[in-house]
């Protein structure tokens, strides 16, 4: 590929490669990966190293911190995705601190010990709009004295709930530590707390942030600080003493060699000051924020070190590993953890972590420790219409969701919920080639043919997401309905679309084969939030005579077929 455009992002240089008019294909490569930029044919010792802003079919934006060398702005390069140290290296210091007399007070409740409530609310009362069940959510996490649990099934406003807590805080006059496991649901947050009108800086590379968010990020607040401007000066002069250096080099005569070395020594020192007057500024910043919001692991970042908050507030907890939500309990006296535990796990690689317990959130273990003592569940959910509700309530909420009037009966045409059964289509699933994913040509064909029948209910295509468990699957889909995406078709894992909901959903599931084997799909936890992402309709389309020997996928064929929702893909074509 080759540089396309340069720019500007937060105050770094932002430089856009691709291959204009080819897509750049299935890639680890997505938004917030770190990645070197090489030469195709020569290894550079200045190869520089930067995190992925944007992508998209055929372009990759990427920002550095440093103005990358000029041959990395023109002809051709590669990007190599680089693998990073700095997450395990975060988690392992703070498994050690834990255990250190430093993490003491956190000690009662990890090792088993109840969590402790005050008899009243700290308040103050707030205005709010919240329904009975989340203002018990509220009241329990007010009186937490150490961790309190917001268990939120789809749809029931367990964000809601947080960004309450954390107004109440903040009008107490606490500082309070904004977190979750991953940028998105940082943002996420951000973006609830920023509408509630509580302040928030965002503490993370810009590149990794939403663009809606970036004058809330820690780099756009410092921007205009005195000591921000007087560094710049600092830093231009240092560059300049730099060039000047280089210059003298080159030039014959006695002494020049020396001169040079004083200039070089003078421009460290000037950077050095500058980096000083910029530590000062950020300080600043962050002493005079309400609320700092961050990943897990972000709270560990050095901008944040030594920095103690009063409450820490961990939105998605379910998602995270359990070293990642300690690193935000050192961090706070006390803490209020908001998940679900039925929806999507820790992402854990290892079988052997697994095997462990790593997969098993802090959240779900305390949960299961000390159930309601600890914990409110939210049941009223305002998201799905009844229809699409009812499967999900059953299998994973023992029938307690209820929907609340206003989105109960609401709906894009007389089918809120289908499932299209490909069942005797021969459509199977292969493998791609350098793929351990899963991908089904036919079953992609129909899931596209499925949008097209959505989108012409009238529904604005920004308004619609397609939904899969595999990446393989999610690359044939994106390239199907490209000109979809560009109006605004949302087409992601299920992984990626957590948190999330649209108008439409179509969910294809791809497994189909002889065997009977459902591999991924056996977590119907990661299931349970596929289909409770739409609001008005929600498509699935899948193969029965594999999916159902499975008995999470064998009810829910079972109720599609009771509720009238089932319809065969031989007459979908």
């Amino acid at each position: 590929m080759e540089a396309l455009d340069e720019a500007v992002l937060a105050g770094r240089a932002l430089v856009t490669y691709g291959r204009p008019g080819r897509p750049l294909g299935a890639s680890r490569i997505g938004v917030g990966a770190l990645v070197r930029v090489e030469l195709r044919r020569e290894k550079r010792d200045d190869a520089p190293a930067g995190v992925v802003a944007r992508r998209s079919r055929d372009r990759v934006a990427v920002a550095f911190d440093e103005p990358p060398p000029d041959w990395a702005t023109s002809g051709r390069v590669s990007l190599e995705l680089v693998p990073s140290p700095v997450t395990w290296e975060r988690l392992s210091a703070g498994l050690r601190r834990v255990a250190s007399p430093d993490g003491k007070r956190w000690h009662p409740v990890l090792r088993g010990e109840a969590p402790r409530f005050l008899p009243r609310p700290r308040g103050p009362a707030l205005p709010t709009s919240l329904a009975p069940e989340q203002e018990a959510a509220l009241d329990l996490a007010d009186r937490a004295v150490d961790v309190a649990l917001v268990h939120g099934p789809p749809g029931t406003g367990k964000t809601t709930v947080l960004v309450e807590v954390i107004r109440r805080a903040v009008a107490r006059g606490e500082k309070v530590l904004a977190a979750a496991p991953s940028n998105l649901a940082a943002d996420n947050l951000l973006e609830r707390l920023v509408a509630a009108g509580v302040d928030g800086v965002r503490v993370g590379h810009p590149a990794r942030v939403v663009p809606a968010l970036l004058d809330r990020t820690l780099e756009a607040r410092v921007e205009g600080h005195e000591a921000v401007l007087i560094a710049a000066g600092l830093v231009e002069e240092a560059l300049s003493l730099r060039r000047e250096a280089r210059k003298r080099r080159e030039k014959r005569g006695p002494g020049r060699f020396s001169q040079a070395r004083d200039a070089e020594r003078r421009a460290r020192e000037l950077l050095a000051e500058a980096r000083r007057l910029e530590d000062r500024a950020e300080r600043d910043v962050l002493d005079r924020a309400p609320v700092v919001v961050a990943t897990l692991t972000g709270v560990d970042a050095p901008v944040l070190s030594g920095r103690r908050f009063v409450l820490a507030a961990v939105d998605e907890a379910t998602q995270a590993v359990e070293p990642a939500a300690i690193l935000a309990l050192l961090r706070a006296d006390r803490a209020v953890l908001a998940g679900d535990h039925l929806q999507l796990p820790p992402t854990v690689i290892s079988a052997a972590a697994t095997a462990g317990g790593f997969g098993v959130s802090l959240f779900e273990r305390l949960a299961g420790a000390h159930g309601e003592a600890a914990m409110v569940t939210l049941f009223e959910q305002r998201r799905m219409n009844e229809a699409i509700m009812r499967f999900p309530s059953q299998a994973m909420y023992g029938g307690r969701l209820r929907a609340h009037p206003s989105v109960a009966g609401w709906k894009l045409d007389d089918e809120p919920l289908l499932f299209v059964d490909t069942a005797g289509t021969g459509y199977e699933e292969g493998t791609p080639e350098g793929s351990d994913s899963r991908h089904n040509e036919g079953e992609a064909a129909l899931v596209a043919r499925e949008v097209e029948r959505v989108l012409a209910l009238g529904v604005a295509p920004g308004d619609v997401a397609v939904i899969s468990p595999y990446d393989a699957q999610v690359q044939r889909l994106r390239q199907l309905l490209a000109t979809r995406v560009e109006e605004g078709l949302e087409v992601d894992s299920v992984d990626g679309f957590q948190g999330r909901e649209k108008d439409a959903v179509v969910v294809s599931l791809v497994r189909s084969n002889d065997l009977g084997e459902v591999g991924f799909l056996s977590d119907v936890r990661r299931m349970n939030v596929a289909i409770t992402r739409a609001r008005k309709k929600l498509v699935v389309v899948g193969d029965s005579a594999t999916v159902a020997r499975h008995p999470f996928y064998e009810a829910f064929v079972r109720h599609a077929q009771d509720v009238g929702a089932w319809v065969s893909a031989w007459g979908r074509e």
